[in-house]
């Protein structure tokens, strides 16, 4: 099956210059973002979609030319800013850059982009099994028919989503062959579109509902109603002076054969090019720089050969086991809960292409366990593969066996790959790096009810489904394996990431005891104060509303209240979020009052009333599941319940912590809480003698930062004043801006700038860190931490701010993380037994432990977390005790 790829080159490249940043340029200065983004773009086209020998490609430019519609309206595009001189110095590199990725540029004077494309793909749509327009352009839509669709970039420059018709009915609410008529009737800012004045997007689609197009409005234009008619008369002209404009032209002079665009592969001078740019990652990547023979690589797409063992040919597979030193395996369960999970089988895999599955599922719980028996001590004598072995390592320890030391799971693999990433499920990354789509556990079910398991599958099906995951899970480490030394992860991975997935299990099963007495009572108090404040709202408006409804807090707070809103929705909204809200509190009492309510209603829904059903009936314990790979900067993170997030800077919240308690009377809470640990490391980072100096003899940093912004002597510092410098401290390790600083402390904005330069003239060699950070990314293409975690620019989908604070506060803050893993690691190996890590928030760990031996676990827990790292300064910990976890 041939297909056409039609790209509106134009439209990608602007938006790959602002998706990026202008942070990326040559040694000599000249800037490289928007080349680069088209660069990763074409090659995700080209990676995930293109078949060579095969396919076609066109990448369609737009010509500084004017067209048929300028004459249409003189306004047209008119308002348009002009395009950077930073971008329109990158576009003959762009023409340049796609043409040696073998991919054939187009451009024609008098035609928009955007009407050659359509002109192609009408013309060839017979000639083609599917043609592909790459856009994000809405007015492409139109072209959207039986085989043809659409790919559109989402966010940033590879996030794609295919567009048929149903998808287009989905966003714009109406079918592709409305949209000319949609945008006519609610016209187009972005290119000076009038439509009818007073249409918006809503109304446009109601008419269209029923009317269907825009003749047929007018010819029943004693059918509409109200002011809607009154508009619709008044702009007829405009109404179809904007269809005329929208409507593309089929008539660009396209004369090419199939064999003039027929994807054949890279130029052979693709890599000088690259060199040229200085874009050495992606030289990398293509392989451009070895002498790899790449007809020669395995093909990881093909289907695996499995076979089904019983439990009477355990022999045999404990054979299998011995003879080989890489073994993966893959428990299948009835459910996700390991306290409710019944295992009905283990699938292995001892080379790619084939799989073994050991099915046990018509075996009692003591028969499970004499197997068990047999293959554990093997599985620890042996390299033990898995995906997410954190949950089969659970499955196991739940019936009285631990792997102690896995070898390689495959999702993290890819998560230290790709941190930015949120796709580390096996079907995803089966897709992406063996090209293999995998049979999913939805299919496996065939539509049976939701209270069914695999238990409730026939054998045949499950062999296939289970065997297939470990296969596949085998094939990946083959690939990730090679990614993680390629990209020099291979130590942060092996002493680092692996360790600490045995200790999240047994953190995981270990469980925190949440007072459910005390849940109820705060739920009631809750409730009351929830009723007073949707009292209070109701006498400002005279009526009812739903606080946590946008909509109708838009109605109320524009419409009714007139007040004018700060920044709008994708849709044209006001925005009625948190942080808008706050930008209004000064404009209308009753909006802290919503703020008010919806904090309240956020702590019930989220914490008080969802925690009790949470409570695992067995254990009478909250099992959180705790994440290495939800955060791109090497921090856990926390789910079902999300404790990683327990609101406690606020006596509201805090309330909500002080329900975790101890389950037996006679144990203690031991709280141990890394000290200012991000400051530390930028202290160690920098070198900044002031940091050094403050940190190696015990003083206050936060004052010393007050002292200076303030411009007052350190004895001098108030409290307030402290608290100030330190947020300033706190925000400038994360690269805050003037603006943000000024919102952050709610004062003017030359108040901000004026802290922050106050700031960096105290801490020189922080400003030039920040420098650095900076510079390394633009040279290396990625920052790191000091354990070697990586995080890569080109896969942070941002505005160039956030990408720069993200250059500057990562290795901070991903070093910071990585310190309190490489504590826990060590104090896993020497807490005793009876001593239980229940918990790890951020900076701190949480310790259940009987209360007479309190004492010596302080002790474990400092020795440990101040000398799990050497740093410049010295780590310090906070301990705490009780019957309740407070600090």
């Amino acid at each position: 099956m041939a297909d056409l790829y039609l790209i509106d080159g134009s439209g990608i490249a602007y938006r790959a210059f602002f998706a990026i940043g202008n942070w990326m340029s040559t040694s000599d200065g000249k800037p490289t973002n928007a080349i680069f983004g088209v660069s990763r773009m074409m090659l995700k086209i080209l990676n995930d979609y293109i078949k060579k020998d095969e396919d076609s490609i066109l990448f369609v430019m737009d010509k500084k030319t004017k067209t048929y519609r300028h004459e249409l309206l003189e306004s047209y595009k008119a308002q348009r800013p002009k395009a950077p001189d930073e971008f329109i110095a990158q576009l003959p590199n762009i023409n340049e850059m796609v043409e040696n990725l073998g991919i054939n540029v187009i451009a024609f004077d008098k035609y928009e982009a955007d009407d050659v494309i359509a002109t192609a793909a009408i013309k060839y749509k017979n000639d083609y099994d599917n043609i592909f327009i790459i856009t994000s352009d809405k007015d492409m839509m139109q072209l959207i028919k039986e085989n043809i669709f659409i790919l559109r970039p989402e966010k940033g420059t590879t996030d794609i989503k295919k567009y048929d018709s149903k998808e287009v009915k989905n966003k714009m609410g109406v079918f592709p062959n409305q949209i000319i008529d949609l945008l006519a009737l609610m016209g187009d800012s972005s290119d000076n579109i009038p439509g009818v004045k007073g249409i918006g997007i809503k109304t446009a689609q109601k008419l269209l509902a029923e009317f269907k197009t825009l003749e047929n409005i007018y010819k029943n234009i004693d059918s509409v109603k109200g002011a809607t008619k009154k508009k619709l008369i008044e702009n007829k002209e405009m109404a179809f002076l904007s269809q005329k404009l929208v409507k593309l032209m089929l008539d660009a002079p396209l004369d090419f054969k199939k064999e003039d665009i027929l994807y054949t592969g890279y130029k052979k001078e693709l890599k000088k090019f690259l060199e040229k740019l200085e874009f050495s990652s992606l030289i990398k990547e293509l392989e451009l720089g070895s002498s790899n023979d790449t007809e020669n690589k395995i093909d990881y797409s093909k289907k695996g050969t499995y076979k089904e063992l019983k439990p009477e040919n355990i022999d045999e597979l404990i054979s299998m086991m011995k003879k080989n030193d890489f073994i993966c395996f893959d428990t299948e369960t009835t459910s996700l809960d390991p306290f409710e999970a019944k295992l009905l089988g283990i699938a292995f895999s001892f080379k790619s292409f084939e799989g073994f599955y050991l099915n046990l599922k018509n075996i009692n719980e003591n028969e499970k366990k004499n197997i068990l028996k047999k293959i554990i001590p093997i599985l620890n004598e042996k390299k033990v593969i898995g995906q997410n072995l954190k949950y089969d390592i659970s499955i196991l320890n739940r019936y009285g066996y631990t792997i102690n030391n896995p070898y390689f799971d495959t999702m993290i693999a890819a998560y230290l790959i790709n941190p930015d990433s949120r796709k580390f499920n096996m079907d995803d990354l089966a897709q992406k790096y063996l090209n293999y789509t995998t049979k999913k556990y939805k299919e496996v079910m065939n539509g049976k009810l939701f209270s069914s398991t695999l238990e409730d599958i026939d054998e045949k099906t499950v062999l296939e489904y289970a065997a297939e995951d470990s296969d596949i899970t085998f094939r990946l480490y083959e690939v990730l394996s090679k990614e993680l030394h390629k990209k020099d992860l291979i130590k942060i991975f092996t002493e680092i990431e692996m360790p600490i997935v045995p200790i999240l299990a047994n953190m995981e099963l270990n469980g925190v005891y949440f007072d459910s007495e005390d849940l109820k009572k705060l739920s009631t108090e809750y409730q009351k104060i929830l009723n007073k404040i949707e009292e209070k709202m109701s006498k400002f408006t005279g009526e009812e509303f739903n606080p946590n409804s946008p909509k109708q807090v838009g109605e109320l707070l524009f419409e009714k209240l007139g007040l004018k809103g700060k920044k709008k929705t994708k849709s044209g909204n006001y925005s009625t979020d948190a942080e808008s809200l706050e930008l209004l509190k000064n404009d209308h009492e009753i909006i802290s009052e919503i703020l008010e309510y919806r904090k309240y209603q956020k702590l019930l829904s989220t914490y008080i009333n969802s925690i009790p059903k949470l409570i695992n009936k067995k254990t009478g314990r909250v099992h959180t599941s705790f994440n290495q790979t939800g955060t791109a900067t090497g921090r856990l993170s926390s789910s079902d319940p999300n404790l990683q997030n327990l609101p406690i800077r606020e006596p509201e919240g805090e309330k909500i912590r002080k329900t975790i308690k101890v389950q037996d009377n006679n144990n203690i809470l031991i709280s141990a809480d890394y000290s200012q640990i991000e400051l530390r490391v930028l202290a160690h980072i920098s070198q900044d003698e002031v940091l050094l100096k403050a940190y190696n003899t015990n003083d206050d940093i936060h004052s010393i930062t007050a002292s200076k912004i303030f411009n007052v002597d350190q004895k001098n510092v108030d409290s307030n004043m402290r608290r100030i410098g330190k947020m300033v401290n706190f925000s400038l390790v994360y690269g805050s801006t003037p603006y943000g600083l000024s919102q952050k402390l709610n004062i003017p904005f030359k108040d901000a700038k004026l802290f922050i330069d106050r700031y960096f003239e105290l801490y020189k060699a922080v400003e030039k860190n920040q420098e650095d950070s900076i510079n390394k990314a633009k040279e290396n293409g990625f920052v790191e931490t000091l354990f070697g975690r990586k995080r890569f620019m080109k896969n942070i989908r941002t505005g160039s701010h956030d990408l720069k604070r993200i250059t500057i506060n990562t290795p901070i803050q991903g070093t910071a993380a990585d310190i309190m893993k490489i504590a826990m690691i060590k104090l896993f190996k020497n807490l005793p037994d009876y001593a239980k890590m229940i918990l790890q928030v951020h900076d701190e760990i949480l310790i259940e432990a009987p209360e007479n031996k309190k004492e010596e676990i302080k002790n474990i827990l400092v020795d440990c977390m101040e000398n799990s790292v050497k740093l410049s300064v010295p780590l310090k910990v906070d301990v705490s005790f009780g019957k309740i976890w407070n600090k």
